[in-house]
């Protein structure tokens, strides 16, 4: 029993419990939420351990992380503080950056120093089982048919693309991951069963950027092991075709491929657009995290009438990163990604055991990066966590 209630244990069911951020409550008349209490706690045990025992059982890891990913993260806090102090609303910028960098840092920095290198592949477990107990309860959502106006499963998230992009990083590593028990027929038969399920309720999303991005992902992970051949192009191939058959019926893909005056794609387009005109005049700064809402309405002045009006991102990752931190951000932002890259593809090429770990990290990272050409990703509270800790491998 001693052994269940361990900092190790606590810290992967941080990473499983991720969607509690949905659960808010205030202290001291300051807004947090569930999440926000699970991540201090994590570090005040492990500062706690720190001071009772031998360093050495609280400091697995004491070689030092990359320094240029942590200068170029360092350069994305810059540009955040600066255009939140340089714009309106500080408090609330402060709030983002806190969610989406202070604390999936924090936490990042208390797995690298505390968790050894053979057990982070128990971290990647934890996401697929978080992204398995959505998928059941988001199922349960579907049988008792709450779904939104058009059809789409989006469980207790905010949109279906939100559960969409939870979802996706655990198919990856449902696929991907490879475990020494996968010879166990019942284990198999487990694997199987949980990663259909998450398959389900990803389908039922109808998010087709996800869809795209998770498939891009797949085939780019195919090509980095080698491992592709005419028989898993025909099955992707195969897949692919069922899925836009599948679609036919539904009034979302046929505005889609038909390019409506009100398809989502239209819609993000004027976003952009609107995006575009607010850069013109806040390029170098930005207009400080949780300020597009505002900005996006006083430029309707320039365009016709917005196809939506509650729009709190510009629907691009990376345009949100420029928005949120100005050029600096930006720039943070591209350099991390550019050192990671470096680093992850010198893992794998100079792995000479299993590299599955690398591999699936890469995979992840990637999904995110592509689905971030038409949404926010990693820009919510449970993503930025989950985009974060693929950082760990590199150490």
């Amino acid at each position: 029993m001693k052994k269940l209630f361990s900092l190790e244990n606590f810290i992967y069911f941080t990473v499983a419990a991720l969607p509690v951020y949905l659960l808010k409550f205030q202290i001291f008349g300051f807004p947090t939420n569930l999440l926000e209490f699970l991540i201090p706690l994590v570090f005040i045990w492990w500062l706690v351990k720190c001071c009772r025992v031998e360093t050495r059982q609280c400091l697995v890891s004491t070689e030092a992380y990359p320094k240029k990913i942590i200068l170029s993260a360092g350069l994305i806090f810059i540009g955040l503080l600066i255009s939140m102090l340089a714009n309106i609303n500080p408090m609330a910028g402060l709030g983002i950056i806190k969610s989406w960098f202070v604390f999936p840092w924090l936490l990042v920095f208390v797995i690298y120093k505390y968790i050894s290198k053979d057990k982070l592949v128990n971290i990647f477990r934890a996401i697929y089982l978080s992204s398995f107990g959505v998928a059941l309860v988001s199922l349960g959502y579907l049988l008792a048919d709450r779904m939104t106006y058009d059809g789409r499963l989006e469980a207790f998230f905010n949109s279906p693309n939100y559960l969409a992009m939870y979802l996706a990083p655990g198919i990856i590593i449902g696929l991907c991951l490879k475990t020494q028990s996968s010879k166990a027929s019942w284990k198999m038969f487990f694997e199987g069963i949980t990663l259909l399920i998450i398959l389900a309720a990803f389908y039922k999303t109808y998010s087709y950027a996800a869809w795209l991005s998770v498939t891009s992902s797949l085939l780019a992970i195919f090509l980095i092991q080698k491992n592709i051949s005419l028989k898993k192009i025909s099955l992707t191939v195969a897949i692919v075709i069922m899925l836009v058959l599948s679609q036919f019926n539904n009034p979302k893909f046929i505005e889609l491929i038909t390019l409506g005056s009100r398809s989502s794609i239209a819609s993000r387009e004027m976003i952009w657009r609107a995006a575009g005109k607010i850069l013109e005049d806040h390029w170098l700064i930005g207009i400080g995290p949780s300020n597009f809402q505002p900005f996006y309405l006083e430029s309707q002045k320039y365009f016709p009438p917005y196809l939506e009006w509650a729009v709190p991102h510009p629907q691009n990752v990376y345009l949100a990163f420029w928005l949120s931190g100005g050029i600096l951000g930006l720039l943070g932002f591209f350099l991390v990604l550019y050192f990671y890259f470096k680093n992850i593809f010198q893992k794998i090429k100079n792995t000479s055991g299993d590299a599955s770990i690398f591999i699936l990290s890469f995979g992840i990272v990637l999904y995110f990066l592509l689905h971030g050409l038409v949404d926010t990703t990693i820009l919510k509270n449970d993503l930025a966590v989950v985009f974060w800790l693929n950082f760990l491998v590199l150490g």
